[in-house]
Formats: C-alpha cells, sequence, structure tokens
C-alpha cells in the first residue's frame, strides 16, 4: 500500500532532482515541473480519499493513508485537499509563463522542491515542525530572487531576514500555548502568545514595517522568482496561520485579536495605496499591489466569522493569476535591459504587445478593478466591510485606483515612442513574441477574465474550504 501523503511530498521533490539535470535544456525542465504540477495538483483532487486506487501491478495508492518520515507523521486530512491542490495548480500556471518569459532555470527545480517542503508543513504532525519546513523553503526561495550566476539581491536576503526573525517566535508560542492548555488560569502566557504570533506571522507575511522585501523581490531580481514566493510560499503561510487558529482557539478568542488585524489591515492598504501610486519601478509596484491585497484578506479575517475566512480564501485563490500575469508582463518587457524602471522600458510595448497585455489584464485583477479575477472577492470584500465596519470601506477601492494609476502610467511609457540621440521618433518595432508566447499569454488571459465575469466558477471553492474551520465566533 502506498501512502498518498508520502507521494505529494516525495514525487515533487524526485521530479525536481530531474528538473535540475535538465536544467541545460529549459523546455524539458519546465515540462517536467509543469507535468508533475498538474498530475499532483488535479491527483489529489480527484482520486478517492476513503478507498485504495490501483496504481500498476499488485500496487495500490491510498491517498488518505498517512505516514511517517524520520519520525514524524504526515497525515493527509480530506480539507486539506484542496489547499495542497492550490499550491500545485499554482505552480503549473507560474512554470508555464515562465517557461515563455522567465530567465531563470533554477526555478523549475527550485519550485517543485518549495512544493515538497510546504506540502510537507501543511500535512506535519505535529505543527511546531512545519515552522522549520517553511524556514528551510524561505532558505531555498533565495535562488530563484537572483539573477543566475549573480549574488544574492538586497530583496532577496531581506526576505530571508525577516523569515527567519519568525522561527523563534513561532517555536516560543507553540511551547506557551500547550502551557496555557495545562494552566488556563494564567492569561498571561495567552496574552504573550498571541503577542508572539501576531509578531511572526508579521515577519512571515510582510506586514508594516515589516514589508521592505515585498517590493524589493519583484524589482531586484527576477519579477517570476519574486511572484513564486509571493504565490506558493506566501499561500502556504495563509494555510499555516488558519491551522494555527483552528488549533490554538483561543488566539481568536483574544479581546484584541479583531480590532489588531483590522488596523493593520488598513495600515497596509493605506500605505501600499500612497507607495504604489508614487512608484517608477513596476517591479516595485507589483509588490505594492500585493501588500494591498494582504491587507485586505488581514481586513477580512479580522472579522472573525465564516464569511471573513471564506473572503480569506477567495483571495487566496485569484490572489496568483493576478501576480503571475503582471510579473509575466513586466519580464517579457525588461528582456533585453532587465531594468524596471519607467525610463528603461519606454517604447518595449510594440515589441512584446502580448507581455503588455499579460501586464495590464494582470493589473486589473490585483487591483480588484472589474473584468480581472480580483474583482470578485474585491467586491464581496467590499459588500461585507460596508456591513462590519463602513468607515474602512474607502480605503480599498482608493488604493485599488492607486494601484491602476501605476499600471497605466507604465503601460502610457510602454507604448511611447523612444526617440533617436538626434531627437527623431525611432521606427516602429515588431512583434518579438512567437505564436506560443502569444497563445500561452492568451489563456491566461481569457482565464483571469473569465473569472471576472463567473464568480460562481470559484466561490463554491472558497466556500468549502472555510466550512473546514470553526476557530471564529459564530
Amino acid at each position: 500500500m502506498i501512502a498518498g501523503a508520502g507521494v505529494l511530498v516525495l514525487l515533487p521533490l524526485a521530479m525536481g532532482v530531474v528538473a535540475y539535470f535538465l536544467i541545460r535544456w529549459k523546455t524539458l525542465a519546465a515540462l517536467c515541473a509543469i507535468a508533475t504540477a498538474i498530475v499532483v495538483g488535479v491527483g489529489v483532487l480527484v482520486l478517492p480519499f476513503g478507498q485504495p486506487v490501483d496504481v500498476g501491478g499488485e500496487a495500490q495508492l491510498a491517498l488518505g493513508e498517512s505516514v511517517s518520515i524520520l519520525g514524524r507523521e504526515l497525515v493527509l486530512e480530506a480539507g486539506d485537499r484542496i489547499g495542497i491542490a492550490f499550491l500545485f495548480i499554482s505552480a503549473a500556471v507560474l512554470f508555464t509563463l515562465a517557461w515563455r518569459f522567465g530567465s531563470q532555470r533554477l526555478l523549475f527545480p527550485v519550485g517543485l522542491g518549495l512544493l515538497s517542503l510546504l506540502t510537507a508543513a501543511l500535512l506535519i504532525q505535529p505543527r511546531i515542525y512545519a515552522a522549520l519546513l517553511v524556514e528551510i523553503a524561505a532558505v531555498i526561495s533565495v535562488l530563484v530572487l537572483q539573477h543566475e550566476g549573480q549574488s544574492p539581491t538586497r530583496g532577496g536576503v531581506r526576505f530571508l531576514a525577516f523569515s527567519l526573525l519568525a522561527l523563534p517566535g513561532l517555536l516560543v508560542t507553540h511551547w506557551l500555548l500547550e502551557r496555557y492548555a495545562f494552566t488556563p488560569n494564567e492569561t498571561a502566557l495567552l496574552d504573550t502568545a498571541t503577542a508572539l504570533w501576531a509578531l511572526s506571522f508579521a515577519f512571515l507575511l510582510g506586514v508594516i514595517p515589516f514589508h521592505s522585501w515585498v517590493p524589493a523581490i519583484t524589482s531586484d531580481g527576477m519579477p517570476l522568482g519574486g511572484i513564486c514566493v509571493r504565490t506558493i510560499w506566501n499561500g502556504a503561510i495563509w494555510f499555516l496561520l488558519l491551522d494555527f487558529l483552528e488549533t490554538y482557539p483561543w488566539l481568536s478568542d483574544h479581546p484584541s485579536f479583531g480590532p489588531l488585524l483590522l488596523t493593520i489591515g488598513l495600515v497596509m492598504v493605506i500605505v501600499g495605496g500612497v507607495l504604489a501610486v508614487a512608484q517608477r519601478r513596476l517591479g516595485r509596484l507589483i509588490g505594492y499591489a500585493a501588500l494591498i491585497d494582504t491587507g485586505c484578506a488581514l481586513m477580512a479575517l479580522s472579522m472573525n466569522s465564516k464569511l471573513g475566512v471564506t473572503l480569506v480564501f477567495l483571495s487566496l485563490l485569484v490572489r496568483p493569476l493576478g501576480l503571475i500575469l503582471m510579473a509575466s508582463g513586466l519580464s517579457g518587457a525588461w528582456a533585453r535591459s532587465h531594468d524596471d524602471s519607467l525610463d528603461a522600458l519606454q517604447g518595449r510595448g510594440w515589441p512584446a504587445p502580448w507581455s503588455t497585455a499579460a501586464f495590464v489584464v494582470g493589473g486589473l485583477s490585483i487591483a480588484g478593478w472589474p473584468l480581472g479575477a480580483g474583482f470578485v472577492w474585491r467586491w464581496a470584500h467590499l459588500r461585507a466591510l460596508a456591513s462590519y465596519d463602513p468607515r474602512s470601506t474607502l480605503f480599498p477601492l482608493l488604493a485599488g485606483a492607486a494601484v491602476m494609476i501605476g499600471v497605466w502610467r507604465g503601460v502610457s511609457v510602454l507604448f511611447q515612442r523612444p526617440r533617436t540621440p538626434d531627437g527623431r521618433l525611432e521606427p516602429f518595432s515588431i512583434s518579438s513574441e512567437d505564436w506560443l508566447t502569444a497563445t500561452i499569454v492568451a489563456g491566461a488571459i481569457v482565464a483571469c477574465i473569465f473569472i471576472g465575469l463567473f464568480p460562481q466558477t470559484i466561490g463554491p471553492i472558497a466556500t468549502h474550504l472555510a466550512e473546514s474551520y470553526t476557530f471564529f465566533v459564530p
């Protein structure tokens, strides 16, 4: 009997090793990574959970079977299936667009390694070991945040530093909460644990004032490498955060839980909007757009209700597509210069029209404007805020408008014809993007717009995920 939990961890790890040996042949490495992510992502959804499946010969795969690795138990529960599928399918989209736009070949083997480590973090028992696996994943993530053959970027170093700062707090929090479970009269333990928990996840999520790595990883290094962190790694962090709240419901019962998260989310939305509208580097614009979206998700979680948790999952489901499209568009536009400043990108939209289209549609989505997938969750978020805290409703709207101002400024520069040294306009450039790139980008754009027009395709998934949690106030 083959345990499904072990396959989910070991298969992407093994295929990551294969992709590494194929790294000289980018297409082969990319196809290996894409196929692995799709097979695991779809398989964890469609395979029956309660009964074994024949996989050839006398071998049988039991998806719900647990496995012990190095003395630690990996347990796949029914509620974990959609979360793990989300990570792998998001990675498949990222790998597909990175195949056409990314120059960082390490993204494919490292991405598969990340999936293996983060899946293990979501499955491992006891949960305290999840923090160690997340930190190991953060360490290897630095490899895709830099240009090949160059030293680590400023954003990568900051990301690693803040991630490592979170580890002691998570370990101590676990110890304090275990003590509180046996001595519930010592409320000081709960207060200390809540403070350490909030600080640790603030480091991991890039909450202000610990956010300097968020815009840097998509500007100083490879945009798609930075988005790998903001989608796959960050998605796992959100699932661990919610698992923490489910395991220790005393955290969400704390009187400061809702007001604190609402305040932090508002600060992130306001500061992110102000900085986004002032950006002259498109990579940093993507980072601040992600910062705003995270702030909105924290505002939703502050509701401490089933609706709030549903909105968090809705944001996690639609966010990757917008960020991946924006990063792919930027990668295609800056392919020659590796400079994301507006001055360097002048006129680059003409030879890269599909890259520009990806950047615009991704911007629409992450800003929460109509037609983009992100509009699904932002509109639901605003409606919920209107009844929960009407005074805060205006700020996400203004922040989304700030992101779109930055996107519009970038597009206007991309399609601005540069001038020769003697002041004459340069001739129009012919598109340098092949038909395969155009087809893949068009498919991603259609998927993004389709979700925005038909929210019923993704809304029930978020609702189903939220039903797995009960820590919120009834």
